[in-house]
């Protein structure tokens, strides 16, 4: 399955992932497939991502608040790749790189030539569901797809902090005792739900829900279930 079809994607888009189970895996599959299609595009995150994951990418190009120096650098990645990862500072203390601005994605979007940013806008601590927290997720503004993913692997977890992050506040949303089974119908709540996936959707924005961790016909039919 191509991504960038079954996402419907546009010319110079925005785009957010939110959500949990395997956001950043999905987000550099879309831009590997960007780039086999002769296109450009950079991925980021507004929030933090794992300092081992900026290898994905075939460059990273590590940014300050105004980007200072480093416009050329972009341009040379992206010349050279046609793919650039941008983020704050590494801190080699806890493995994880920090987020840009949110005013920068729009600067980065308008770049000639690239076709999309591919936006990390949210944490999830590898779990395949999650609630938002109330700074939660970073959606920068001009953003025109919200993309929320869920792992089929929660299903038939306990919703607990184990499996779900942010068990206790989904809970609440949903209204679910701790230690509830996880069913397709429980994800799919959590997905649509104000306070859970469709949480600070831009006015305008598209919004497609992403059953990602589908390996096996069991997974594949709770997967079905859900949509």
């Amino acid at each position: 399955m191509q991504l960038t079809r079954a996402l419907r994607l546009r010319p110079r888009e925005i785009v957010a992932f939110v959500g949990g189970g395997g956001k950043t895996t999905a987000m550099f599959r879309m831009a590997a497939e960007i780039v086999a299609s002769g296109r450009r595009v950079i991925t980021t995150t507004t929030t933090r991502i794992f300092a081992a994951q900026t290898r994905l990418a075939p460059a990273h190009i590590v940014v300050d608040e105004a980007m200072a120096a480093s416009w050329a650098e972009l341009r040379a990645a992206l010349d050279s790749y046609g793919h650039a990862l941008v983020t704050g500072r590494v801190d080699s203390g806890i493995g994880k790189a920090f987020g840009v601005e949110p005013r920068l994605i729009s600067q980065l979007a308008d770049l000639p030539d690239v076709s999309a940013v591919l936006v990390e806008a949210d944490g999830s601590r590898m779990r395949p569901l999650k609630a938002p927290a109330e700074h939660e997720p970073v959606i920068p503004g001009g953003t025109t797809l919200v993309v929320a993913v869920a792992g089929a692997d929660v299903i038939g977890k306990r919703l607990d902090d184990v499996h779900v992050h942010r068990s206790g506040l989904l809970g609440q949303i949903l209204s679910l005792s701790p230690g509830a089974v996880v069913t397709p119908d429980v994800v799919a709540s959590a997905i649509v739900h104000p306070l859970g996936g469709r949480k600070a959707v831009p006015a305008g924005a598209r919004f497609v829900a992403l059953v990602n961790k589908t390996e096996g016909a069991d997974r594949l039919g709770d997967a079905r279930e859900i949509a």
